[in-house]
């Protein structure tokens, strides 16, 4: 999967016409440049499947545990957002990481206290215009619209790549995550993803540890979050790329990843590798870029506009709980880290218990 997302997340600087799109010079008259980032009345969606006999056993053992999973958690710096510790441990996503770790009660216990020392300590919760603008100003990366299912669709175009600091991209990825986890209908929990590779070349390849860092942030701190890859116009180069791969990747995985040809020269099926994209995005909720009939551009100021009033909403929405008696404490806790180092450095996920989280908690502090 690492080398997968590595030919996803594209590093050649993007050239003036790729940022064309993005600025001020889109024509609102041509173009549509408002995002749809949020979800409609009577939105069609497929809600995410109950939890099976075997998966509600594992969820009433973490359910007992979660005193222990909310005690002695740090204390994130003073400001207007904070980690809500309890409401990040809902039913939904608690039936997620029981899913992740295939019901093992006790590997779901320590990744979600992993997680929770994770978004204390990398504070996802708080967005930087200053992250957005830099990273996402030539619409590289973005959230826009929904599927068939009601699931976000988040759109990649590596081929805008405009930075080369791994850093910044990451933040970036995972503030495009969160977005797109705030845009979901209730009931929803899955993303689904598309991907235009038609101009894909080696050159635009990050480095594989880069990769590596943000497989190891979704699939610790974001599972059970893809609901389906569409790779549109994949060259040949690509496809040799991906069957060389494929074997290492989860099965699961694999089955949700698939390509499409805009021009129709393959034959598709439901079963893949090959689909055609209608049968899961309607044409006028789809980018007219990628095959659809909606003229959208991303122009960053309507699309920042936008994510702000999201933000915004579930902030306000996020903040209302923290008085519960039974939310995080920032007054019994101990100090955090500062979120200056690199997700991967944050992150604890190699934790074999929750007897482990005071050392991974101070390990962050230092590095």
């Amino acid at each position: 999967m690492a080398s997968f997302f590595s030919g996803l997340l594209g590093r050649k600087p993007a050239t003036e016409s790729d940022a064309a799109s993005s600025k001020d010079t889109v024509d609102s008259a041509v173009y549509d440049t408002t995002p749809k980032l949020t979800p409609w009345a009577g939105q069609p969606i497929d809600p995410t499947p109950p939890a099976t006999s075997d998966e509600q056993k594992a969820i009433d053992v973490v359910n007992s545990q979660l005193p222990t999973l909310l005690a002695d958690l740090p204390a994130e710096p003073a400001d207007s957002a904070q980690f809500n510790a309890r409401r990040f441990l809902s039913p939904e996503r608690i039936l997620q990481y029981v899913r992740a770790n295939k019901g093992d009660a006790e590997k779901t216990v320590a990744r979600l206290r992993a997680s929770l020392l994770w978004h204390i300590a990398y504070r996802p919760h708080v967005l930087s215009e200053q992250v957005v603008r830099q990273e996402g100003c030539t619409g590289k990366l973005f959230v826009n619209g929904y599927d068939r299912f009601g699931r976000p669709l988040m759109y990649m175009f590596p081929q805008r790549q405009n930075t080369k600091e791994a850093k910044g991209q990451l933040r970036f990825t995972v503030d495009t995550m969160e977005q797109a986890i705030r845009s979901m209908p209730e009931g929803v929990t899955k993303i689904t993803f598309v991907i235009d590779v038609s101009q894909y070349s080696v050159s635009q390849s990050v480095a594989l540890s880069t990769a590596r860092e943000f497989l190891q942030i979704l699939e610790a701190h974001y599972p059970e979050r893809l609901g389906k890859a569409l790779v549109i116009s994949p060259p040949r180069l690509f496809v040799m790329f991906y069957h060389i791969i494929a074997p290492f990747i989860d099965p699961v995985t694999k089955a949700k990843v698939a390509f499409v040809d805009l021009h129709g020269n393959r034959a598709t099926s439901a079963d893949g590798p090959w689909v055609d994209i209608n049968d899961y995005i309607d044409p006028e909720q789809l980018l007219s870029e990628v095959g659809g009939k909606w003229n959208y551009k991303y122009q960053h100021d309507a699309y920042w506009a936008e994510m702000e009033k999201s933000y915004n909403r579930w902030l306000e929405s996020n903040n209302a709980g923290l008085n519960d008696a039974n939310c995080l404490s920032a007054d019994t806790s101990k100090d955090a880290t500062e979120s200056n180092t690199t997700p991967a450095e944050q992150s604890p996920e190699n934790s074999d218990n929750a007897a482990t989280d005071k050392t991974a908690a101070r390990d962050l502090a230092l590095e």
